[in-house]
């Protein structure tokens, strides 16, 4: 998995950097059209419930730039341990940083909540969550965009306990 992760963020800082698939004018990073996308997160995971420290996920979002090229998207995500899965939907902006040719640095914050589904028949619990996050989001051609993340969250369950995860999020997105 981490070869995977690895040849995917080299290959995305190599050709994005370079960007031969953009003409000149087509650099500018302001762009308000819906955009729709697919997620995969791998996580350290520092939990109370389980003594399993990693965290595999994979969603789906849905965005639409707002005022001054802030993004709000929608989430929907399934977290997967060696001990449960957690199913999540969330809300998140994204503020801009910086912005180079085809690439935008940007700062985001995230809020959701889930259910903990455990893998033994304990009953389910409820969740909240919290994190924040800065990324790195790469523009390929006008309609195809990639993402990469690290991601600070803070999970708290219905039973008063709370998790940590760092996590290394990455995304392929298309804008309509």
């Amino acid at each position: 998995m981490k070869k995977i992760i690895s040849a995917l963020l080299m290959a995305s800082s190599l050709f994005a950097s370079n960007n031969i698939y953009l003409d000149k004018k087509d650099y500018s990073n302001n762009d308000f059209r819906i955009f729709a996308g697919i997620d995969g997160k791998y996580a350290y995971f520092n939990s109370d419930i389980t003594t399993d420290q990693t965290m595999v996920s994979y969603g789906l979002y849905v965005g639409l730039p707002i005022f001054n090229d802030y993004e709000l998207i929608i989430n929907k995500n399934q977290d997967n341990t060696r001990d449960f899965t957690i199913n999540q939907q969330s809300i998140t902006i994204n503020m801009p940083l910086d912005s180079r040719q085809s690439r935008r640095a940007y700062l985001g914050i995230k809020a959701g909540n889930g259910t903990v589904d455990f893998d033994d028949n304990i009953a389910d619990l409820d969740n909240k969550f919290y994190a924040i996050h800065i990324g790195k989001r790469y523009k390929y051609t006008r309609h195809y965009r990639v993402r990469i993340e690290l991601e600070a969250t803070n999970y708290r369950y219905d039973n008063n306990i709370n998790d940590t995860a760092f996590s290394f999020n990455y995304g392929f997105e298309y804008r309509f």
